[in-house]
């Protein structure tokens, strides 16, 4: 279950590069079947996620960081949804990229550091 979440998170900040620089370089939008492979993306992240916190759980193991990395990838997610929007002005996407990327980076430097005591 970890490496699948682990190569779904991978692959899902790829996808998030690919489309800031398809929007931000030629103002283009995403691909039909690259913008169905993030919802995809999405919801195994997520349901992997929720699985492995169930073990987690289950073990007494600290999961302070696992919450917040859900409220950053719900941040990531909304400025995502924001950024990449048709009818988004040009400084709207920026800022959602910029929230977003932020948002990814925080997710990773968390999963990386699994603070014990993070509240």
């Amino acid at each position: 279950m970890k490496h699948l979440h682990m190569l779904m998170a991978v692959l899902l900040i790829t996808a998030f590069l690919y489309q800031s620089y398809l929007v931000l370089s030629a103002n283009k939008q995403m691909p039909f079947a690259l913008k169905i492979s993030t919802h995809i993306l999405y919801a195994v992240i997520i349901l992997s996620g929720a699985g492995m916190l169930m073990q987690l759980m289950s073990a007494n193991a600290p999961v302070q960081w696992v919450f917040a990395k859900i409220i950053l990838l719900v941040a990531a997610l909304s400025a995502s949804i924001k950024a990449f929007n048709n009818n988004a002005t040009l400084s709207q996407r920026k800022t959602g990229i910029l929230i977003a990327g932020v948002a990814y980076i925080g997710i990773v430097v968390l999963a990386f550091s699994k603070p014990g005591n993070l509240f």
